[in-house]
């Protein structure tokens, strides 16, 4: 499981750094969206698949119609915006419950929620790509924030996990598993502060930041959690092997891009 996990990681970051290198990230983001929309469809809404297949694809395409050529006001109003969803969502965490039996006005309503942050993330994505010189560097920071934090977490978890985290979400994660992914995201953000001096950020800022981004990701990996536990489903997919489906591998970085985005715009580097 964990060598096919690695393979299809691989893979992923050689089709995303190919489409940085060769400017085909709106692209690349206009067919993760019907991807994803597809998926969050039938998590939520479950209409069918031809349904969601439609919704899907027209989100992709509205996406690519509307352009990615937005104003910074707006970026930074939806990222504020992001933001505050998702610590509203980890307010809510606290008190959730598992059901399994959602009306439909409630899975709508995670729908329609999960397209707003689906869509606050790319822009978000796309404004660290577009808006500075080493926008793809910074947007590949973000991303390597979730992933360092993940691997940290997986093996602090495995060896010293006794503390559950969340046992009405998700089971399998732990206190100690958190306290790993944080403190090898640490280690990471000091280096590459150290080659890239911050990007224009103190190291305070700069750390912040990361902190803030890393400990939110968790927050985005426990809500598509809930969401994939009153569906009855253990993944969202099975177009990734070994990791399930596309929102089984983003779902932490849909919701640490606001945060990071954020950061940015209050510590006045835009």
């Amino acid at each position: 499981m964990l060598k096919q996990r690695i393979i299809t990681a691989v893979i992923l970051a050689v089709i995303f750094i190919s489409s940085i290198a060769f400017d085909w990230v709106n692209g690349l983001f206009a067919i993760f969206l019907a991807v994803a929309v597809y998926e969050l469809s039938m998590l939520t809404l479950k209409p069918g698949n031809a349904v969601s297949i439609t919704m899907g694809l027209v989100y992709g395409i509205l996406f690519w119609w509307i352009g990615v050529d937005i104003d910074h006001s707006i970026i930074y109003y939806q990222s504020i915006t992001g933001a505050v969803l998702w610590v509203s969502i980890f307010l809510y965490m606290l008190v959730y419950r598992f059901s399994g039996k959602l009306n439909a006005l409630v899975r709508s309503f995670y729908f329609l929620l999960g397209i707003v942050l689906l869509w606050i993330c790319v822009h978000d994505l796309l404004f660290l790509y577009r808006s500075f010189d080493q926008g793809g560097w910074m947007m590949l920071y973000l991303l390597t924030l979730v992933w360092v934090a993940d691997i940290g977490a997986y093996f602090s978890g495995r060896r010293f996990g006794k503390n559950k985290l969340a046992p009405g979400i998700s089971p399998g994660k732990t206190w100690e598993g958190v306290a790993g992914g944080v403190f090898a995201n640490l280690l990471w953000m000091l280096l590459v502060y150290k080659l890239t001096e911050g990007w224009g950020m103190t190291l305070s800022w700069f750390v912040g930041v990361g902190l803030a981004t890393s400990v939110i990701s968790i927050v985005g990996d426990l809500f598509e959690s809930i969401l994939k536990r009153e569906a009855g489903v253990k993944d969202s997919g099975k177009l990734l092997p070994g990791h399930g489906g596309v929102l089984d591998r983003v779902d932490s970085v849909i919701a640490a891009a606001p945060i990071f985005a954020s950061g940015l715009f209050l510590a006045g580097v835009v």
